[in-house]
């Protein structure tokens, strides 16, 4: 995989994300073009260079959160890993597979963040975060059916510049 490209096109998705905050929201709901990166990179690459990418998409957008450094890039590592082992299953061209992997990966994400808003709390002395973190749950599918919906778009177009990724082979 290229790394110039790869920073690029993650400038670019972070770009996206922060500049349409706010506009292209929906109840709440925000599309997650970063995860659409994630699920567009491991559909594609090898194993190592995706789950390194997938870390760091993650850690680039804690610094655009007000999450603690670390709780996006686990989600993405986790996402880019599951999304990575379908890779000999799936047909990496269908707009299907963009918007089931990318709602899977959307729901996986979630989860992680459901789980970090009921234990840091927790952890830190606060007061129970579960009544919190609860009300967030139709957010995090809001937002995964959102992204999904939005997937074989985005993906579609990044498929046809998978040239300038220079994706090696598949290895195990």
């Amino acid at each position: 995989m290229r790394w110039l490209t790869y920073f690029i096109l993650a400038y670019l998705a972070l770009g996206l994300q922060v500049g349409l905050r706010g506009f292209g929201e929906v109840r709440g709901a925000t599309p997650n073009f970063v995860l659409m990166i994630v699920v567009f990179l491991a559909i594609n690459g090898a194993r190592e260079p995706v789950l390194i990418a997938s870390f760091l998409l993650g850690l680039m957008q804690d610094l655009f959160t007000q999450q603690p450094l670390g709780t996006w890039a686990i989600a993405y590592s986790l996402v880019g890993a599951s999304v990575w082992s379908t890779q000999e299953i799936v047909y990496p061209k269908h707009p299907l597979t963009h918007f089931s992997l990318t709602l899977l990966g959307g729901i996986l994400a979630g989860v992680v963040l459901m789980i970090h808003g009921w234990i840091y709390p927790l952890i830190h002395g606060h007061e129970s975060g579960v009544g919190a973190a609860t009300g967030d749950v139709w957010v995090y599918l809001a937002s995964a059916l959102y992204s999904a919906l939005l997937a074989p778009l985005f993906l579609g177009v990044l498929h046809r510049m998978r040239k300038a990724f220079a994706f090696a082979r598949r290895r195990s």
